[in-house]
């Protein structure tokens, strides 16, 4: 068989996202919270880019209402925003005037201006005057390996063991154990494992208790000697019998220890106050606080959807440059404005259509889970993407773009959009439920058993189906992991 390299000629079809296009899917994917960091980074770049102050934003809507009641402009803006909105859809009026200008055909900037006032962003919300934002300085915040290093010296002064000791802290892991053994540190460092030894002890010694163990019964017994309690019935049960004890094997401990079932459970009950990850990392920037990106209220029975959008900057484009162009500008500024102008005129568009595609996207979700917000989880019904997709006729990726990452306040309390998105399990008389409603009743199985005698897998899986669902032991397992809930046996206490 012959091979030798060959050129050749191949023609295939190809989806190619321009940068616009990628740009207007990245705003329908971003929080409010990256939005509002997004459209600042751009006012910042983008001269043609302009932010309304509350009066404008007021002026401007009332003014777009009025032209969209004479003309009809509502229901172009709507089409217009369905078609930019599904990234398989075809080309949007804001494409084919890029192409226009593209060909260098005049800009009519009269008419563009007037069309994107009607698009001035984030007016649903009045703003205080006084209620600026203003962005929070990360805090430089010590580690974890810092405080105990501080600690040490303040503890220790021998030079010697202080280095060992360092050297220990810099290897203690995730959880604040040591791995490496007393040998590979002295070998490590020259040194002889007694020196290393004693460096050991001075960590041990260090806030939090527990810290730098090498095991996991080493780790509980320096907190129980920390408390005073290195002598007692605990500090046996965790030396002599901790894997009966992590397998709750209690009369095996009875009879290995001689002691009663009351001596042991307050054993027990010690152990349990313990900490197995010693390690304290400091909370470093944000701790996380969640801000819904959309409201649900219930008005009059209904329930009406509304963007949580009031600090977002409402932008539209700056009318100064209308006067450069028609003064005669110099070509290089002309084309310096034009192509600022495509880029400022896709955003305020791209932002228009994600406002229309949130809204309505959350609207399919509470019509088609309303047995939710009437009723709760119990009533929460199997839903996919693609049903809320083919209710708004939007493409499906739209859908889970617009979902993905969003929160909603309703009622009921705020959660993320995809918790309206489940598997469904069928109930006796065919109806369908989700399976974020079974693990709820899961939930509420096990949190009344009898704990000296949990239910196993089979024994939810009967209680469930008196509830009305059909489902099989098999399935309670996967959602009893799911949930991260211990299976019977190690949920027993004694």
């Amino acid at each position: 068989m012959d091979l030798k390299p060959t050129m050749s000629m191949r023609m295939h079809q190809q989806l190619v996202m321009t940068p616009r296009l990628q740009m207007a899917l990245k705003i329908l994917q971003v929080s409010t919270l990256e939005l509002e960091q997004f459209l600042k980074q751009e006012l910042l770049q983008n001269p043609l880019l302009d932010r309304l102050e509350d009066e404008e934003a007021e002026s401007e809507k009332d003014e777009s209402e009025a032209e969209r009641t004479e003309d009809g402009e509502g229901a172009a803006d709507e089409r217009q925003g369905e078609e930019s909105s599904d990234p398989e859809g075809e080309k949007t009026e804001s494409e084919s005037s890029e192409e226009k200008d593209a060909a260098g055909e005049d800009l009519d900037w009269d008419d563009y201006l007037d069309d994107v006032y009607s698009h001035a962003y984030g007016q649903n919300f009045a703003r205080d005057d006084d209620d600026e934002r203003f962005e929070r300085v990360p805090v430089a915040v010590a580690t974890f390996e810092d405080e105990l290093k501080h600690q040490l010296h303040m503890e220790c002064k021998d030079d010697v063991l202080i280095g060992i000791a360092e050297y220990i802290i810099d290897e203690l892991d995730q959880d604040g154990y040591v791995n490496d053994t007393l040998e590979e540190i002295a070998r490590a460092l020259k040194t002889d494992i007694e020196t290393v030894e004693k460096a050991l002890e001075v960590v041990q010694a260090l806030d939090p208790a527990g810290i730098a163990a090498r095991t996991i019964e080493e780790c509980l017994h320096l907190q129980l000697q920390r408390k005073g309690l290195g002598e007692t019935l605990a500090a046996r049960v965790v030396s002599t019998s901790f894997e009966e004890l992590k397998s709750c094997k209690y009369d095996a401990i009875r009879r290995r220890l001689s002691v009663s079932t009351e001596e042991l459970r307050e054993a027990i009950g010690e152990i349990g106050k313990l900490d197995p990850r010693p390690r304290i990392d400091p909370v470093v920037g944000d701790p996380g606080y969640i801000t819904p990106d959309l409201v649900i209220d219930e008005i009059d029975g209904d329930f009406i959807v509304y963007l949580n959008d009031q600090d977002v900057p409402r932008v539209r484009i700056n009318p100064t440059y209308r006067r450069i162009l028609s003064s005669g500008a110099a070509s290089e500024e002309r084309e310096f404005i034009s192509k600022k102008l495509k880029a400022a005129r896709w955003i305020v568009q791209s932002i228009e259509n994600r406002r229309r595609t949130m809204v309505r996207v959350t609207e399919s979700i509470v019509r088609a889970q309303r047995g939710f917000f009437d009723k709760g989880v119990s009533a929460l019904k199997p839903l996919t993407l693609q049903q809320i997709a083919d209710d708004v006729s939007m493409h499906e990726s739209t859908v889970s773009r617009v979902t993905r990452g969003k929160y909603v306040q309703t009622p009921r309390g705020t959660f993320e959009l995809k918790y309206f998105f489940s598997s469904g399990i069928r109930t006796k008389n065919g109806d369908q439920v989700a399976s974020r409603a079974v693990r709820d009743a899961m939930q509420e199985i096990i949190s009344r058993e009898d704990k000296k005698k949990p239910l196993s897998d089979q024994k939810v899986a009967e209680e469930l189906r008196t509830m009305g669902f059909r489902i099989s032991r098999r399935a309670v397992a996967k959602y009893r992991d799911q949930m991260h809930i211990l299976r019977a046996g190690l949920r027993k206490e004694i």
